[in-house]
């Protein structure tokens, strides 16, 4: 499950939350993935001219442009998991990774 996109409902939301069935990318580790609950970045379609920040990562999903919206990171139950995408591959996986470590910094 670490590092691969599902499809998931994110419904219901609150406020500015992420919501509908979307793909999300889970990145909980293998430990915390033995439980009910997995960590996920949401992902959603770019718009075109939209401008990637830095704390958004941009990935190629079905031969379009989407952005994992890493300033979003939330835990949901492994009930809202939906079909596997994709996995992704080393290069994106230390884009992510560098990008939530610098929103600890």
């Amino acid at each position: 499950m670490h590092f691969n996109i599902y499809w998931a409902n994110l419904n219901p939301t609150v406020g500015r939350e992420q919501a509908g069935h979307r793909p999300v990318l889970v990145i909980s580790n293998d430990i915390e993935n033995q439980m009910d609950i997995v960590t996920v970045i949401p992902i959603t379609s770019r718009k075109k001219g939209r401008k990637i920040y830095p704390n958004e990562v941009l990935i190629h999903l079905n031969g379009k442009e989407a952005i994992l919206l890493c300033h979003q990171v939330r835990t949901i139950s492994k009930q809202r998991l939906d079909k596997k995408i994709l996995g992704l591959d080393d290069t994106l996986k230390r884009r992510v990774i560098d990008v939530l470590c610098m929103r600890f910094k």
